[in-house]
């Protein structure tokens, strides 16, 4: 039997309008001890930030006044809460991202699960090990 993706969500997501300041989610991050938080217009999602885009972007010498959809992931990749679990670690594994955006058939924010939640499913990792070297060339 195959689980469905919104079997592995476990948290509220974390989000922030779009507007909100770098220096206000990075504090909410490590308050919260969290690695990304959903960026929203109007409560939609519309992109994510991660603590990769933080480094990236303070590697840069991009200021922490920098509004987050400036530094952040907005080609959001989404996956349905009726998916199966497979389905979630294929996109993982083709975009080589660490979190899902999860939405409904009509586009409704449900949630965000990450590769660590996959990981929690032995299945799955049974399921991916079985997988060629080959295909997992550039992930880290």
């Amino acid at each position: 039997m195959t689980s469905k993706v919104k079997f592995l969500i476990s948290k509220t997501p974390v989000t922030a309008e779009k507007g909100t300041k770098l220096e206000d989610v990075v504090k909410i991050m490590a308050s919260m001890n969290i690695g990304s938080v959903i960026i929203t217009d109007k409560e939609k999602p519309v992109g994510i930030i991660t603590e990769r885009d933080i480094i990236r972007a303070l590697a840069k010498g991009i200021p922490l006044t920098e509004k987050i959809e400036n530094v952040g992931t907005m080609n959001l990749i989404t996956v349905f809460e009726d998916d199966s679990i497979y389905t979630a670690a294929e996109k993982m594994n083709k975009y080589n991202i660490r979190h899902l955006v999860v939405i409904d058939k009509e586009g409704n924010f449900k949630g965000v699960i990450s590769i660590r939640d996959l990981i929690r499913e032995s299945y799955v990792l049974k399921a991916l090990a079985n997988v060629s070297q080959e295909e997992w060339l550039g992930s880290d």
